[in-house]
């Protein structure tokens, strides 16, 4: 199927899975595109307000600085559907980072209007782009594979709430054809459950906006929105007890709004610990991932040690209830394990005759076999050093 194309004066055809040179002012940016965070209606948003989310989210100058440099390498075809029969625009279904970039340099005024400082650009570089390789598709589905693959595990990859969009949307448009989450994730080259965690949390995320517990804008001022934050969160039981979600959840195709009434409350709470409040001036107990939310998650299991949170808004106060001698006596030796396994992976590099490590190499064999034998004497059944 062929379509026709003005621009520029000339008349060209598109047709269906063959890319071709189209001209820049036709292409125009997915309102849809996973990246964008939904402060607002990106459907009804101007060109500027699409550009101003992608700076925000895309990191749009290196790439600006290398095609005002070198020009724009045209290898990788723009992928394109057209929205409507009688419609000679072109959406880009991918490529909006790469379409951002090539309208602000062909618009300095729109630059200024989005407050982007342009780089210096090189004698002859627009030439390189007035006209771009697009690759038009019929429909939304063709792409997604493609699509999905790059940006989830593949070269150019996403941040986990734009994946996590990415994949809900596909999800939601193919399950009553019988595909689960998991056949999108294999498709996706995601093995290991990533794809699974990151819609579940979503559809809790999303349940906080339209329920107005949570807001992006709200997010304490200094700190970036971590959405691994909340996914990591939920696959801990200590945080799904508190939500009222149960055991099984996080093993099944999730589904929306999932937070049962009740417990919405407890949902606004775990997502100020999480990430504050600007407008109520409330600091966020999770500073990093590792190790605050797991020890968010240890307190909320323990009674009296979600007591001491909810009234002193303490991590570590809450968290020293839960934190006992034994915790710290196993943390301590699992540490020491990886940290000698390493060592042990390095040993060929050790140099001979460098008698201080060969010393310390005897204390800590000395302090290994003190630390067996107390543990041995706390035991009823021992075992031999030797085993």
């Amino acid at each position: 199927m062929l379509r026709s194309i003005v621009g520029f004066g000339a008349t060209m055809e598109l047709s269906l899975h063959e890319p071709r040179k189209v001209p820049l002012d036709l292409l125009e940016f997915d309102r849809e595109n996973p990246r964008f965070a939904p402060t607002h209606d990106m459907d009804k948003s101007s060109d500027v307000e699409v550009i101003l989310a992608l700076v925000r989210v895309a990191d749009l100058g290196e790439l600006l600085q290398s095609i005002a440099t070198s020009g724009y390498v045209d290898i990788e075809p723009l992928i394109v559907q057209q929205e409507a029969q009688e419609d000679e625009k072109l959406i880009v279904l991918e490529g909006n980072r790469r379409l951002a970039a090539l309208r602000l340099l062909t618009d300095s005024e729109l630059a200024r209007e989005v407050g982007v400082e342009l780089p210096a650009i090189s004698p002859g570089v627009q030439d390189s782009f007035r006209q771009v390789t697009a690759y038009r598709v019929g429909d939304r589905e063709e792409a997604r594979d493609f699509i999905g693959f790059k940006h989830i595990n593949g070269p150019h990859r996403w941040d986990s709430l734009a994946k996590a969009r990415f994949a809900a949307r596909w999800y939601e448009h193919e399950r009553s054809q019988g595909i689960t989450l998991r056949d999108i994730a294999r498709r996706m080259g995601d093995r290991h459950d990533t794809i699974q965690r990151m819609v579940a949390g979503l559809y809790v995320l999303q349940q906080a906006e339209r329920t107005r517990l949570f807001h992006f804008d709200d997010v304490y001022p200094g700190r970036s929105f971590a959405f691994s934050h909340l996914y990591t969160a939920l696959t801990r039981p200590g945080y799904r007890e508190f939500l009222g979600l149960p055991d099984d959840w996080r093993r099944i195709d999730p589904e929306p709004d999932p937070v049962s009434e009740p417990f919405l409350p407890h949902l606004r709470q775990v997502l100020l610990w999480l990430y504050g409040s600007k407008q109520d001036s409330i600091r966020p107990v999770v500073v990093s991932q590792n190790p605050n939310v797991r020890e968010l998650g240890e307190v909320l299991a323990n009674p009296k040690a979600r007591a001491i949170m909810a009234a002193q808004q303490d991590l570590r106060a809450a968290y020293a209830e839960v934190d006992t001698p034994g915790l710290q006596f196993e943390r301590s030796l699992v540490e020491a394990h990886r940290h000698l396994e390493k060592a042990l992976s390095k040993v060929d590099a050790f140099a001979s005759g460098d008698e201080t490590l060969i010393q310390l190499a005897r204390e800590v064999s000395s302090k290994a076999l003190i630390l067996l034998t107390v543990m041995q004497s706390k035991t009823k059944e021992g075992f031999s050093p030797a085993t």
